[in-house]
């Protein structure tokens, strides 16, 4: 199997302060590759990658980023010219559940900036970048983190389905236009996964569908298929399965419900708050 190390030196992760993305600079980190951590935070992505260059012995990069903006994925671009990346995790997304007409176009606007343009400008970007270093030892490597509702349009989620199912079909395509030049190109598709959106909704963890998966453990699982040279994967056997199964309708009509009490959770919480 290709060991993670060939695709270092350097790896960018975006989105990497929480969640998914800190569990991936996490396992990268553990694996011997320096980071360039980037997104909103800097304090967070600073404790990241000071626990991360403690306790591995890695270098790290902080980049501060909003990539809900346009000018966002060349921020990055710019503060990683002087390195030589090999494995480029474009991971940032967010959403807010709810109806697309009750939200504001420009907020629609920022959302698919953030969940799927900021994806084809980074890939746009890195891409030749990989390809120069792409043959047989040294090696170029793309993760695109779309979602599992990319599978399907989702009510009360429309806005990031989209933007997502476009991440997911650059992917795939990708997979097979890269593989000649030696970049590996995966998708991982999330469904199941403990991370923090789970209570910005406002959800029970209790009444979901699946009991969330670790985000370390998705990561991990992960990584052994983007090794094997997967061109998706869905973490947790048992999210396969369902999504194997379960008629299409069905999975539309249960993931809209839920997103519907997410939808109603954020609404009553923005209420109490408003109330003197």
């Amino acid at each position: 199997m290709v060991e993670i190390l060939s695709y270092g030196p350097w790896a960018v992760i975006t989105g990497a302060s929480s969640g998914i993305g800190k569990a991936f600079a996490e396992h990268l980190a553990a694996a011997g590759l320096d980071l360039v951590l980037a997104a909103r935070s800097t304090d967070k992505l600073q404790a990241v990658g000071e626990t991360l260059s403690r306790r591995y012995g890695i270098a790290h990069r902080v980049v501060t980023v909003d990539l809900s903006q346009p000018a966002g994925a060349s921020t990055i671009v710019e503060a990683t010219e002087d390195l030589d990346v090999g494995l480029l995790v474009s991971n940032a997304g967010g959403g807010r559940p709810g109806r697309l007409l009750d939200q504001s176009l420009p907020d629609l606007h920022d959302r698919l900036t953030l969940n799927a343009v900021t994806h084809l400008d980074l890939v746009h970007a890195f891409a030749p970048r990989l390809m120069a270093r792409g043959h047989v030892h040294r090696r170029g490597g793309i993760v695109l983190v779309s979602a599992h509702g990319a599978l399907q349009g989702l009510p009360n989620m429309a806005h990031e389905s989209a933007a997502k199912a476009y991440v997911l079909n650059l992917g795939e395509a990708l997979h097979h236009e890269l593989a000649p030049a030696g970049v590996s190109v995966t998708v991982m598709l999330p469904g199941n996964v403990d991370t923090p959106i789970i209570d910005a909704f406002g959800l029970d963890r209790s009444t979901l569908p699946i009991r969330p998966q670790p985000a370390d453990r998705a990561v991990a699982e992960f990584m052994t298929a983007f090794l094997k040279g997967r061109t998706t994967h869905i973490p947790g056997r048992l999210m396969r399965v369902m999504t194997r199964l379960m008629p299409r309708a069905r999975a539309v009509r249960m993931n809209g419900r839920m997103l519907g009490r997410a939808a109603r959770n954020l609404t009553d919480r923005g209420s109490a708050r408003a109330e003197p």
